[in-house]
């Protein structure tokens, strides 16, 4: 059986009560651990499978999911969004399926390409369950630039690691999936099984925008490789827009990198920028990233 682990601040409450009640229906689900990391406004929520775990502060995401494993019933585990909603039996079809129960899997997450995203919605519909005879899965064997990989994240206790105590609220996802890697384990992305998603609905949100920037900070220590961008330092770069693309060049060691926008105006918060950017080239300082954000928010072709 299958144990759900959800952190919520509850941005998104009317989502996170359909979510419940699709787990509810789910035949594979046993538990539901929900902490709710908004203390001062009690969970109003119920179902038979539902526990509702609150601690006396914001423990933000990544302390949740140490804190959930660490507490549910259950060997089998998915970490799962707030901000989601999923087809019928979908914990069921992946936690059932041949490739989840080999013995070299590691982590089982959900492919970008199967993630329909929303943004600036408050309620989105469940995705139907798709037309196919069983669920396909692609190997995983990156563990940077995953987007949204992490939304929902199926594995046993035995591959999970816990997450440093100091990346609170991003690079969990990316943590978890380097240990399984270092540990001979390999990594999937389920493709067909549609999620519909409110595209970072709590962490974009500015009031924990001092903590992201601290986990990007922390995040360098763990995981990323001394190989990767080792000559990118305080140099002079340029920037180019092209429709829903932008081209950041480092003109000393001719390296690029390129983002893509989330929306038709071409706008992200600032964290999301900074992460973007620390992911593609993590041997940027904090200050080079902040400065390329700055830039790159100004919306035109700029050389420094």
């Amino acid at each position: 059986m299958l144990s759900v682990i959800i952190p919520t601040v509850q941005k998104k409450l009317e989502v996170l009560k359909t979510l419940v009640g699709i787990l509810e229906q789910d035949s594979s689900v046993s538990e539901i651990f929900i902490i709710n990391n908004k203390p001062d406004i009690p969970l109003n929520l119920s179902g038979s499978k539902l526990k509702i775990y609150t601690p006396e502060e914001n423990l933000y995401v990544n302390p949740s999911w140490n804190l959930g494993v660490s507490k549910i019933q259950n060997d089998i585990f998915v970490l799962m969004n707030d901000d989601l909603l999923v087809c019928n039996d979908f914990c069921k079809t992946i936690v059932e399926s041949d490739v989840f129960n080999n013995e070299k899997t590691g982590l089982v997450g959900v492919s970008p390409t199967a993630i329909n995203q929303f943004a600036n919605v408050d309620y989105i519909a469940i995705p139907a369950f798709p037309q196919i005879s069983k669920p396909e899965f692609k190997p995983l064997n990156r563990y940077l630039a995953t987007g949204d990989w992490g939304v929902a994240i199926f594995g046993r206790k035995q591959n999970y690691y816990k997450i440093p105590d100091d990346l609170k609220i991003i690079y969990g996802d990316n943590y978890l999936l380097y240990q399984n890697v270092q540990n001979n384990k390999q990594n999937f992305s389920v493709v067909n099984l549609p999620v519909n998603h409110i595209h970072s609905s709590s962490s974009a949100s500015r009031e924990f925008s001092s903590v992201v920037v601290n986990d990007i900070r922390n995040s360098k220590k763990y995981f990323y490789p001394e190989s990767v961008n080792s000559a990118v330092k305080e140099e002079e770069y340029e920037i180019e827009h092209k429709g829903n693309v932008c081209i950041i060049r480092f003109l000393q060691n001719k390296a690029s990198m390129c983002l893509k926008y989330r929306d038709d105006k071409g706008l992200y918060e600032d964290n999301i920028i900074s992460r973007q950017l620390l992911a593609l080239m993590p041997k940027l300082s904090p200050d080079l990233a902040a400065k390329i954000t700055a830039s790159i928010k100004s919306g035109r072709n700029k050389s420094c």
